[in-house]
């Protein structure tokens, strides 16, 4: 009879163990899709209020309006970078690249410099998305699964160079 209660009560305290295990991994993931839907909002954010910036110093109004304009697009698009600032961790380096883009993208300079910035920084910033994205989706092994994407489209790729030099005959 003590065997049989030993194992249920093994039994019970394994399953909650494990349920609160599963219960911990909910919880985070649900936090940090939060910080990633902010942290989308936020450089959407900068990007459409330096847009408007660099619209503004390419047609610039003199007007006394003009020049108020200029300025609250300004605080605007430091106060989203900024929180963007935060939210980034400064161990990480495609946090640490995407910071180097966005105080980059701060200088607007001439039209055409200030496209090239935004579509890098835009670059970056759906690296890391997506990367945050995978570690939430797939937690813990979100290293091995993004390797494992990686060889399976290395091995695709080769094949396909296989395959046309044999079809070609070279």
């Amino acid at each position: 009879m003590t065997a049989t209660w030993t194992a249920f009560l093994a039994v019970f305290g394994i399953g909650s163990i494990i349920a609160a295990l599963i219960a911990r991994g909910v919880a985070i993931a649900q936090l940090r899709q939060s910080w990633i839907n902010a942290l989308r909002d936020d450089l959407a954010e900068v990007f459409a209020t330096s847009d408007r910036i660099a619209k503004l110093v390419r047609d610039p109004d003199t007007t006394p309006e003009g020049a108020e304009h200029l300025t609250e697009q300004s605080h605007l698009s430091m106060a989203a970078h900024r929180r963007v600032l935060l939210r980034l961790n400064p161990s990480e380096p495609l946090h640490l690249n995407l910071k180097a883009k966005l105080d980059d993208l701060a200088k607007v300079g001439g039209h055409d410099a200030y496209m090239g910035k935004i579509d890098s920084a835009l670059e970056t910033a759906q690296s890391l998305l997506k990367k945050e994205w995978e570690v939430t989706k797939y937690g813990s092994f979100a290293g091995l699964v993004s390797w494992l994407k990686a060889l399976r489209v290395s091995f695709w790729s080769k094949l396909s160079i296989v395959w046309r030099r044999h079809v070609s005959g070279r």
